[in-house]
């Protein structure tokens, strides 16, 4: 993408009117789509040759060195073109959304397909670079042989489960029990009415139905490999009840759809106990959260625990670097307000060993340009390097495996559905582990 169009939190010196910025956008979309399908006509007619069909009974015989690695750059070549299409389309949405000449859950839904196209050709790009290091160079393939180190074992295994070719696992059965546990989130801990739960956010009692046993990292995540890649190797199992928040319905959709953080009370404090809401959406601040209370009213509330346990730190941290990403690709109203402000008050300790700085990078410049200023202040004090390093593919496939998680959590929460499976019914009395105490956990 062109530096000079960084989607900066600072005001351009020349901003075009609306109506050239649109047009502008249209023309680079077409042009690049005219690209994308000449790329693609050339892939198809290489492919033919090089890769031709065959019987179901007949063996697919190993193209030449010179041949394959002549579709696979045309391959990566064409990805790529792809992406660029899929982003200038994502523009275009945007442009017509800020002109008001589509409504904006129109604009939403639009974004997301484009997205879907977007994150489809990444899988196409690094299908195509596989193939191109086969033929290459095979001595140093590491992602394909699991002995080259256990990241590439990681990287493999997550390969195959989001290519569909394992089933992903769904959240645990006893979460939600294991949750109220944890953070003695039912009343009758304390004697009170029986069947009633607590929402640390609004700090009261509700009934058993209304408050969920929300996630903070997506559990599409669920995996130890790339919570390896994320969190290091000494980080608490997200299946663990430090991944939970208890939120009432409403709240919890907002948290996580991004329209609300939670953020700690004090900057200085490790470990952080006290924590806070922060609304970064104007969406939901005249939206209802109970009779007499709008979503506005939680702006710096701060959370009330019944207990001494608290979310894992790192777990937030993720969850606050997620949705900035997110308000920044979609350019939610007032997104660079969101991220100038954090850039001067960033609301994490400092320093602190939250996410490995190579997946930062990726996760937040997957979708174009960032103001790097602010990206590199979160990878210089928040993020950390182990002996388990990531090659710059592995990092940008990893990050598209996580935004497909946060994006198909997105879609969940906007249904009114838990990332794909529903809670437990019935509060059950199962001990939760304490496994998620909330520590930097500092990587070694």
């Amino acid at each position: 993408m062109d530096p000079s169009k960084d989607d900066s939190p600072k005001q351009s010196a020349a901003i075009l009117p609306p109506s050239l910025s649109l047009s502008r956008a249209r023309d680079n979309y077409e042009k690049a789509r005219s690209v994308s399908h000449e790329l693609q006509k050339a892939f198809n007619d290489l492919s033919r040759k090089v890769e031709p069909k065959i019987d179901p009974d007949e063996e697919r015989h190993e193209p030449d060195a010179k041949s394959g690695l002549e579709l696979a750059l045309l391959g990566v070549e064409l990805a790529l073109k792809k992406k660029e299409e899929f982003q200038l389309e994502r523009q275009v949405i945007i442009e017509e959304r800020d002109a008001n000449l589509i409504r904006p859950h129109i604009a939403a839904k639009r974004l997301r397909d484009s997205d879907h196209r977007y994150l489809s050709a990444g899988d196409d790009l690094w299908r195509q670079k596989l193939k191109k290091a086969r033929f290459d160079d095979p001595g140093v393939v590491r992602l394909l042989d699991p002995r080259g180190g256990s990241i590439s074992a990681c990287l493999l295994a997550l390969y195959k489960k989001c290519d569909g070719l394992e089933k992903t696992k769904k959240r645990p059965s006893s979460f939600r029990s294991d949750a109220l546990t944890y953070y003695a989130g039912k009343s009758s801990d304390f004697n009170e009415e029986f069947g009633n739960v607590w929402c640390h956010v609004t700090g009261g009692w509700w009934t058993a139905d209304q408050v969920k046993a929300a996630h903070i990292v997506p559990f599409f995540l669920d995996s130890d490999d790339i919570s390896e890649m994320l969190f290091g190797s000494r980080a608490p199992s997200i299946r663990q009840a430090g991944n939970a928040i208890l939120l009432s319905a409403k709240v919890e959709q907002w948290f996580d759809t991004y329209h609300l953080l939670i953020v700690p009370v004090d900057a200085k404090e490790d470990p952080i106990v006290r924590w806070q809401v922060d609304v970064i959406s104007s969406d939901i601040r005249n939206s209802p959260v109970w009779p007499g209370v709008v979503g506005g009213d939680l702006d710096k509330k701060e959370l009330t625990f019944l207990n001494n346990k608290r979310p894992v730190s790192r777990f937030m941290y993720f969850h606050f670097i997620m949705a900035l990403i997110r308000i920044k690709d979609v350019k939610r109203q007032g997104w660079q307000d969101i991220w100038a402000r954090y850039y001067q008050q960033q609301p994490f300790p400092t320093p602190g060993n939250y996410l490995r700085r190579s997946m930062l990078l990726a996760l937040a410049t997957h979708f174009g340009t960032a103001d790097m200023g602010v990206v590199e202040s979160w990878i210089a004090d928040h993020g950390f390097d182990s002996p388990l390093m990531l090659t710059d593919d592995e990092s940008t496939e990893a990050a598209r495996r996580v935004h497909l998680a946060v994006d198909k959590a997105i879609a969940c929460a906007e249904r009114g559905r838990k990332d794909g499976s529903d809670d437990e019914e019935e509060d059950s009395e199962d001990s939760g582990s304490d496994e998620g105490d909330n520590e930097n956990d500092k990587e070694g």
